[in-house]
C-alpha cells in the first residue's frame, strides 16, 4: 500500500466533499501504520490502519467545543486482509466519511 499517495487521495476526496482533515499520522517503524481524523466540526471520524494485522480500525466522536477531548466509540463494518489494495481502503474510507456527511 504506497501511503503517501493514499493520504494525499484521501485528503482530496475530502475536499471535494467539504470535509475537514484535522489529524493524520504515519510511522513506518510499526508497519507502515497510520490514522487520519477527518469529519466536521461537531463530529469526526478516525480512520486507523494497522499495517501488521492489515485493519483497519474506524472510530467516531462528538466534539461539543474546540476544546474538546474526544471519546472515540468504534464503528463497524471495517477492512481487513493482506489482500486490501490502496484502492479497496480508499473507496471504503469515502464511502464511510459520504454517509455520514454528505446527504
Amino acid at each position: 500500500m504506497n501511503i503517501s499517495e493514499l493520504l494525499s487521495n484521501l485528503e482530496s476526496e475530502c475536499d471535494a466533499l467539504g470535509i475537514t482533515v484535522y489529524e493524520r499520522s504515519y510511522s513506518h517503524e510499526a508497519f507502515e501504520s497510520w490514522s487520519v481524523v477527518a469529519g466536521k466540526p461537531h463530529h469526526r471520524m478516525r480512520f486507523s490502519w494497522d499495517g501488521k494485522e492489515s485493519y483497519l480500525g474506524i472510530a467516531e466522536s462528538e466534539f461539543t467545543n474546540s476544546s474538546s477531548n474526544p471519546e472515540w466509540q468504534p464503528v463497524f463494518p471495517s477492512v481487513s486482509g493482506t489482500q486490501t489494495s490502496t484502492d479497496e481502503v480508499l473507496g471504503f474510507i469515502t464511502n464511510q466519511l459520504r454517509e455520514r456527511y454528505v446527504t
